[in-house]
């Protein structure tokens, strides 16, 4: 019997198992991980492979959805695990396909078979769509100096279900540059980030200096750019590379021994406190803000 194993963000994962169950029966051959704020991508690795161990053969992992940590960490550990299928789209309809013996391949068929009107619900007739061409808006980044970064996001998970779907949906992204020496130095990370990208948006993975030269060459003038870093600290390495930073969303740090939790999705070390005051001296405004939907916060008053 084949075994699967299901992550998702917060509890999805396991309700799903949880609802099978109540048709189905009891899955011993199916496990499930909740991903939580407050873990990282090496958290939640560290806990696929514990869980994954328990099985007396390699599993299939289903995720959420594709572009999101739990996808990105499934990839990392099938990199080490070259057996396991990774899939995204988990849902009640294909786990229960699955478990009854559908081959996968079917059981997305039918899954997507499954999306139909149901009771009274009529299909209503489509009608022609009449394409109206509207006349474009000028880039408002064009018109800013060339070593000016607007969209600036400390995400420790970097691209992740937020900023693949909200967050290059809202700022209507043309390019992510993420920005970390020892990202540059990491070719599994780098691999992830390349899948996790949204299609049609450009990557960039650099190191602070070659950040900083590209950006203060104009290379991005015309684009609207998404940076992307782990902690502030990179970003006071680019500040001194004297790159301008109007604006830091401080959007999600997980918990660390000797770190303090100061908001639900971000918790702050010592140096990390240091290297914000930093910014804040050199006239960077900070605010915490996990989804385009919620208002911004002012992260300085969050960290006193």
């Amino acid at each position: 019997m084949a075994n699967f194993l299901l992550v998702s963000h917060g509890e999805y994962a396991k309700a799903t198992k949880a609802s099978v169950e109540m048709i189905a029966g009891e899955q011993k051959n199916v496990k499930a991980i909740a991903f939580k704020q407050t873990m990282n991508q090496d958290d939640l690795l560290e806990e696929i492979t514990k869980v994954a161990s328990e099985f007396d053969e390699a599993p299939t992992i289903l995720v959420d959805i594709a572009g999101g940590t739990p996808a990105n960490t499934a990839q990392r550990y099938q990199q080490k695990h070259p057996d396991v299928a990774v899939y995204s789209g988990l849902s009640m309809p294909l786990m229960l396909a699955v478990v009854m013996g559908t081959p996968m391949d079917e059981a997305i068929k039918q899954t997507i078979d499954n999306m139909a009107p149901v009771g009274l619900t009529k299909k209503k007739e489509e009608k022609p769509v009449k394409v109206v061409k509207k006349e474009e808006k000028p880039n408002k980044n064009v018109t800013l100096t060339p070593h000016t970064m607007q969209n600036v996001r400390i995400d420790e998970r970097l691209i992740h279900g937020q900023v693949a779907t909200m967050w290059t949906n809202a700022l209507k992204l043309n390019r992510i540059m993420v920005v970390g020496d020892d990202i540059v130095k990491n070719d599994v990370l780098k691999t992830g980030l390349k899948t996790a990208c949204p299609h049609g948006v450009h990557l960039s993975i650099l190191t602070a200096h070659g950040a900083a030269r590209r950006i203060n060459s104009g290379k991005y003038v015309g684009q609207t750019v998404l940076l992307l870093v782990k902690n502030p600290g990179v970003l006071r390495q680019l500040v001194d590379f004297d790159v301008k930073l109007p604006e830091i969303n401080v959007g999600n740090m997980s918990t660390k021994p000797h770190s303090r939790q100061v908001a639900k999705s971000v918790a702050v070390l010592d140096k990390d406190v240091e290297d914000f005051e930093y910014l804040d001296q050199k006239g960077c405004h900070i605010y915490h803000q996990m989804v385009p939907s919620e208002p911004k916060e002012d992260f300085m008053e969050m960290i006193k």
